[in-house]
């Protein structure tokens, strides 16, 4: 998600008082400016040779970017937990804190919660997408994405970021959820909402305003679920209100409404990312693009390529229940580590030239984009279809499809999700 930083706002929290071992590496890290937001895979490249765990006084967080140490703690759920995975530490107000504390904000979900909790969400979440048939996902995905290109596949020139890859998952999802296709613009405001909350800096004022929304979109899915309740439909928000009531104990309202919220906001944001990124790698390299112009088959490598090559989900975030060693780092009980997947799925120990995008690359199905173990994405097969279908529809339907010429690439300012503001494509009408 494009988080466009106010005046009263920063992107990143102030330097903590105390102190912290800073190395000139920490000093150096901005993922949010200059160079490293348009290409941050060199300076992760360095921090795997000279400081692979490194504290930034900038986000306040332990940065870990080598695969193996990556794994181990994601292996190791006891010891790191992940009820703050999408917090960035910030300064909140205590009004803030407390609206957050009484809401569905403060309510685990799949992301943000350790077992037994996790356990049973999980249980829910997966048992509600079996009910989904995957030929009824991909004839809606197809028939979405066709309505789409076909807005626009007379001009010859499109921004396929505003056009494409944002309205086709967005609606995929709330078609999926069975919520209506007019609430689009509230619930994307909703879900920008909540990741401004977690992840950037906002001013008391912007705080109480973002809050406000915020506990407008609970009696926004209070009311959706309780129509599900006295009358099921055949859609994705009965089947998890079903799987909620099944459940020993029941799952709670607000740990429900969490859940929808969680799913409708990461069923859009890293798949509009990943499809604008896909489509950029691609078109900015001819003998990559070939491929998948002549075997089609190699549209499913072009999408994992991308998951390795270009992480939509830079780094999700881990607490230590007690001291631990990482990559020969002491750490104390309560630091706040950064995975980042981004500099893992560059680690050279498992992925040869890996700064290369290449799709006949046989080490691909190493990365780990969607995270690992527990907390794998229960999305994946959806992200992946889409982007899927995305890549084939646009191929047979646009001829000639290039990057149209002299746009300077903008990437969303955040510190868990990477992705283009806009990308201008051109093809022959």
């Amino acid at each position: 998600m494009a988080i466009d930083p106010a005046d009263d706002a920063t992107t990143s929290p102030a330097t903590p008082a105390g102190t912290c071992p800073v190395s000139r590496l920490g000093e150096e890290f901005n993922p949010f400016h200059g160079a490293q937001l348009q290409d941050p895979y060199p300076f992760y490249a360095r921090a795997r040779r000279e400081e692979p765990v490194f504290y930034s006084p900038l986000t306040r967080m332990w940065h870990v970017t080598r695969y193996d140490d990556i794994i181990a703690v994601l292996k190791d759920p006891a010891r790191f937990s992940s009820a703050q995975s999408v917090n960035v530490p910030l300064d909140l107000t205590p009004e803030t804190r407390e609206a957050m504390r009484s809401s569905y904000l403060s309510r685990s979900s799949l992301t943000n919660n350790d077992p037994p909790s996790h356990t049973q969400i999980r249980r829910m979440v997966n048992k509600a997408f079996a009910a989904r048939q995957t030929a009824d996902l991909e004839a809606r995905v197809r028939a979405i994405a066709a309505s789409l290109i076909d807005r626009f596949a007379e001009r010859g020139a499109a921004d396929l970021v505003s056009e494409l890859a944002f309205p086709l998952p967005m609606r995929t999802i709330l078609s999926v959820f069975g919520a209506p296709e007019d609430d689009l613009a509230k619930l994307k405001q909703w879900a920008d909402d909540w990741i401004a909350l977690v992840a950037v800096q906002l001013t008391p004022e912007r705080q109480r305003e973002v809050v406000g929304r915020l506990l407008e979109s609970e009696r926004y899915w209070t009311r959706l679920i309780e129509e599900r309740r006295a009358r099921p439909r055949d859609d994705l928000l009965s089947d998890l209100v079903r799987a909620s009531q099944e459940e020993e104990p029941r799952v709670p309202l607000l740990q429900l409404i969490n859940a929808c919220a969680v799913m409708v906001l990461a069923g859009h944001e890293t798949t509009t990312n990943l499809l604008g990124l896909c489509v950029y790698r691609l078109l900015s390299l001819p003998d990559q693009l070939r491929l998948v112009r002549e075997d089609p088959a190699n549209i499913p490598r072009a999408v994992e390529e991308t998951l390795r090559a270009d992480t939509s989900v830079q780094a999700l975030m881990r607490t230590t229940m007690e001291p631990v060693e990482i990559g020969g780092v002491e750490l104390p009980k309560g630091a706040t580590l950064a995975l980042t997947f981004a500099s893992a799925n560059h680690d050279e120990a498992y992925f040869h030239d890996a700064a290369r995008f290449d799709l006949r690359r046989q080490d691909v199905t190493r990365h780990i984009a969607f995270g690992h173990g527990i907390h794998f994405c229960v999305g994946a097969p959806l992200a992946r279809l889409e982007v899927r279908v995305a890549l084939e529809l646009l191929l047979q339907r646009l001829p000639g499809l290039r990057l149209a010429p002299d746009q300077e690439l903008s990437y969303v300012v955040n510190p868990i999700h990477r992705g283009l503001r806009e990308l201008k494509i051109a093809w022959d009408v």
